[in-house]
C-alpha cells in the first residue's frame, strides 16, 4: 500500500518564507527606487494618482524652465536698453551744453556733435547686436508685420498692434467706419456785406490748444481778421478763412476734444459777432465687428485676442466701405 506523507509544518514554513521573500523584494525595490509604489499591484489607485502627479510635475518643471529662459532673455534686453538709455542721457546733456553758444566755441560745439554721432552709431550697433540664443531682440524683427492690398489702406496713418493671437496665416483686421470724426466750427456773417467789421470789438478766441484775445477796430477787413487768427493758430488750435461774406473758424484737430469758442469782452455795438461755442465729435467704427473706442480719428480695441490702436487720415469718411 502506497502512502503519501505530508509535513504540514514544512509547508507552513515554506509559505512563510515565500511571503518574507516577497516582502523583502518589495522593500528592496522601494529602497532602490525611493518610491512606495513601483507596480500596479502595490497600490492601483495610488499608482494612477502618482502617475498623474508625475505628469503634472514634469509640466511644471518645463514651465519653470521656460520662465527662467524668458527671464534671462528679458535681462539681456534690459541690460542693452540700459546702455541705450545711458547714451540718450549723454546725448541730451551734450545738446543742452551746445545750446549755450555764448560759452562754447565752434570747435567745442563741433566736438559735441561728433560725440553725439558716435553715440547714435553705438545705439544702432546695440540694436543690431543684442541677441539671445541667436535671435536679435532689439532690431525690430520681433514686431508684428503688417501688410495690406486694400486700396483704402492709405487712409491708415498709424497702426500699433500691442497684442494679438495669431494662427499660421496671421490675423485679418477689418475696419468699418460708421460715423466720421468732425472738427469744431462756427461762422460769423458779414451783416453789411462790405467785407469789413461794422464796429470795434474785443473778443477771446479759445481752442483745444489755448486761447488768445483779439482787438479789432471798425472797418477792419474780415480777411485781415482771418490772417490775424491764423498767425496764432499753433497756440489756439483754431484756423480762420473768409469767403462770400462769411468768416469761418475751424479747429485744427478732430474729435470731442476739438473746440472753437468766441467770447465777446466788454461792450460791442455791432450785429455780426456773438458768443459762440462748438465742439467736434469722435469717430465711430468697428474693428473685426467689435465696437472700437474713438478719440478724434484714433480707434482703440482691446480684447482677449486683439489689442491695437489705429489712427486714420482726417479725410476718412463714413462711406460704408471697409479697410482691410
Amino acid at each position: 500500500m502506497t502512502r503519501i506523507n505530508t509535513n504540514v509544518s514544512s509547508l507552513n514554513a515554506q509559505k512563510t518564507l515565500t511571503r518574507s521573500n516577497t516582502a523583502l523584494q518589495q522593500a528592496l525595490t522601494r529602497l532602490s527606487t525611493g518610491l512606495r509604489i513601483n507596480t500596479g499591484k502595490d497600490d492601483p489607485a495610488g499608482l494612477i494618482a502618482s502617475e498623474t502627479l508625475r505628469a503634472d510635475i514634469v509640466s511644471v518643471q518645463k514651465a519653470i524652465s521656460n520662465s527662467q529662459r524668458a527671464s534671462e532673455m528679458i535681462a539681456t534686453a534690459d541690460s542693452a536698453l540700459g546702455q541705450v538709455n545711458a547714451l540718450l542721457n549723454d546725448i541730451r546733456a551734450l545738446i543742452t551744453e551746445a545750446a549755450n553758444q555764448g560759452a562754447l566755441s565752434d570747435e567745442q560745439i563741433a566736438a559735441n556733435q561728433l560725440q553725439i554721432d558716435a553715440s547714435l552709431e553705438a545705439i544702432n550697433r546695440i540694436a543690431q547686436t543684442t541677441t539671445f540664443q541667436g535671435r536679435k531682440l532689439l532690431d525690430g524683427g520681433l514686431d508684428f508685420v503688417i501688410s495690406s492690398t486694400d486700396a483704402d489702406f492709405d487712409k491708415v496713418v498709424d497702426l500699433q498692434v500691442y497684442q494679438a493671437t495669431l494662427d499660421s496665416d496671421g490675423v485679418d483686421i477689418t475696419i468699418n467706419v460708421t460715423t466720421a470724426a468732425t472738427q469744431a466750427s462756427t461762422t460769423v456773417s458779414d451783416a453789411g456785406a462790405d467785407n469789413n467789421l461794422d464796429a470795434d470789438i474785443v473778443f477771446e478766441l479759445a481752442g483745444s490748444k489755448g486761447r488768445e484775445v483779439f482787438n479789432f477796430s471798425a472797418g477792419t477787413a474780415y480777411s485781415d481778421i482771418a490772417d490775424a487768427i491764423n498767425l496764432v493758430s499753433d497756440a489756439t488750435g483754431v484756423t480762420a478763412s473768409y469767403a462770400a461774406g462769411t468768416l469761418t473758424l475751424t479747429s485744427t484737430d478732430y474729435g470731442s476734444n476739438a473746440l472753437v469758442s468766441i467770447e465777446i469782452i466788454g461792450s460791442y455795438s455791432g450785429a455780426e459777432f456773438d458768443d459762440a461755442r462748438d465742439t467736434g465729435s469722435d469717430i465711430e467704427a468697428s474693428v473685426n465687428g467689435i465696437s472700437a473706442q474713438g478719440d478724434g480719428n484714433t480707434l482703440s480695441v482691446k480684447t482677449a485676442t486683439l489689442d491695437l490702436k489705429v489712427v486714420l487720415d482726417d479725410s476718412t469718411k463714413a462711406d460704408g466701405d471697409s479697410i482691410d
